[in-house]
């Protein structure tokens, strides 16, 4: 055989073992797909192939890698967040796809409180996605990143455990955080701030309970939003922001108190939000107090815009008040439609709904305030505020346990005012059997009227329950002789 012969067959013979092995003398080589799946079926994205230590591909949301075929046999790592990692030899070329499965973890656990009680809605901040704790508690992460986990809740105090990867379940203790406050009116934010800070310093709050909106309308801090501008609401007492700094700098939980519906300015420079009362054609006048129609779209959002605009100037926690129908509903024509039950208890929940939906993602708890009374009574009220059904929505619910709004023989006294520390442990108590979750309450306590130790007997109650408290006084006027010095 020549020599051309010879050389000849040498490169046809190199031709075919390039066809087959995916080499060619011109530098290609033969493409095919990684196709990442975990143990259910499911793509999996953000993996990572590795060749020899070096990265060659990463997944997208399809699981899908792009790949080349150049040599005779290949070791290929396949790697992803929350998946364990597999080795696979490729020994010949693919044809198409070739199909890895990795395992994903899974963390297992449930979150409690110091009573073993179940904690709902918590997030469990696992990487590359957190996940919540159900109605018992419980959670189950697939594709969870070992490490370091924080666990959180509004209105309750985090805590970290370390996961390294394992099987078996991890229980979390929460515990909710407790509250001590005053109230600080929208004037006296703007003009006293420092002496509240003080107080603080000096004694056992832990946090300031501002009035972002009062119950004629007006808006204390320095809101931008177009309703309270156009209604004239807006005060600029406080520049907010200013606020939060301050709190943070101190440690200090920042409560803002927001009245949703008891609202004079807005309803009378815009009546078509109002409650209104047909007869005398102007809103309804309920003892010189105007409320907007809680039923009214406009009206809400405006509640809950202002809400929002609270917590993104930083705000931990905002407080509904007055998130309710009028007292009195039956004197006008154009409200007959609340005296229905089912459009009461659903218009109120829904509203709180709606606000936790848009304040949670922010960072910020959602509380309302409640009338004292609904903790014993088993109705609405006639005001849709039913005790279970807002405490199964909101982060915190704070009855207004005030013994001087009970009328005679409440709990079996004839004067109920007369027995300030009686009264609110009866309330309460009556209030906590009837839990639908376990759910942070925080009850308002009456500050006007009493002497310190009237004022100390209230607040031996509430913690008697393992409660924080709030102590409200109109003026912001605080019995200071009753809180306990800082320790």
């Amino acid at each position: 055989m020549s020599r051309r012969t010879q050389f000849r067959l040498l490169v046809a013979l190199t031709i075919v073992w390039a066809a087959w092995t995916g080499w060619s003398l011109l530098g290609r080589a033969t493409p095919y797909e990684l196709r990442v799946l975990d143990d259910l079926g499911a793509p999996v994205a953000s993996a990572v192939a590795d060749i020899e230590g070096s990265q060659v591909g990463t997944s997208g949301s399809d699981g899908r890698i792009q790949m080349e075929w150049n040599r005779s046999s290949v070791v290929i790592e396949v790697s992803a967040p929350g998946h364990i990692a597999r080795m696979l030899t490729v020994a010949e070329p693919p044809e198409g796809v070739l199909d890895v499965v990795l395992k994903a973890r899974v963390l297992r656990g449930r979150v409690i409180d110091s009573n073993g009680q179940a904690v709902d809605n918590a997030v469990i901040m696992t990487n590359p996605a957190p996940g919540a704790s159900d109605g018992e508690g419980r959670f189950d992460i697939r594709g969870a990143e070992p490490g370091e986990i924080a666990v959180e809740k509004p209105a309750w105090l985090s805590a970290t455990f370390t996961w390294d990867g394992g099987p078996g379940e991890v229980l979390v203790e929460l515990a909710p955080f407790t509250v001590r406050a005053v109230h600080i009116s929208g004037l006296a934010v703007g003009e006293r701030l420092e002496e509240f800070i003080a107080l603080a310093r000096n004694t056992e709050l832990n946090a300031l309970m501002i009035d972002l909106k009062d119950d004629r309308g007006r808006v204390w801090y320095n809101t931008k939003n177009p309703t309270a501008l156009e209604v004239g609401a807006g005060q600029n007492s406080y520049d907010l922001n200013a606020v939060a700094t301050a709190a943070r700098d101190e440690d200090l939980y920042l409560i803002g108190r927001l009245v949703v519906f008891s609202d004079e300015m807005a309803a009378w420079a815009k009546p078509s939000m109002a409650v209104w009362d047909s007869a005398a054609n102007a809103p309804f006048d309920l003892n010189g107090q105007f409320f907007l129609d809680p039923t009214d779209p406009e009206a809400r959002q405006y509640g809950l815009d202002l809400a929002a605009e609270a917590c993104s100037m930083g705000v931990d926690e905002i407080q509904f008040d007055y998130v309710r129908f009028p007292d009195t509903i039956s004197e006008f024509a154009r409200y007959d439609v609340v005296l229905e039950e089912q459009v009461r208890l659903s218009t109120i929940p829904s509203f709180l709904r709606e606000a936790v939906a848009l304040l949670h993602p922010m960072g910020c708890a959602v509380g309302a305030d409640v009338f004292g009374f609904l903790t014993t009574d088993l109705s609405d009220g006639y005001i849709g505020q039913r005790w279970e059904d807002i405490a199964q929505i909101v982060d915190v619910v704070s009855p207004m346990v005030y013994p001087s709004h009970y009328e005679s023989e409440w709990f079996g006294y004839e004067v109920p005012n007369d027995y300030p520390g009686q009264v609110v442990f009866r309330a309460l108590e009556d209030g906590m059997e009837r839990l639908p979750r376990n759910v942070v309450v925080r009850p308002w306590l009456q500050d006007f009227g009493y002497e310190p130790s009237e004022v100390r007997a209230q607040i031996a109650s509430a913690e008697g329950f393992g409660l924080g408290w709030m102590l409200w006084n109109e003026l912001s006027e605080v019995t200071t002789d009753a809180l306990r010095p800082v320790e």
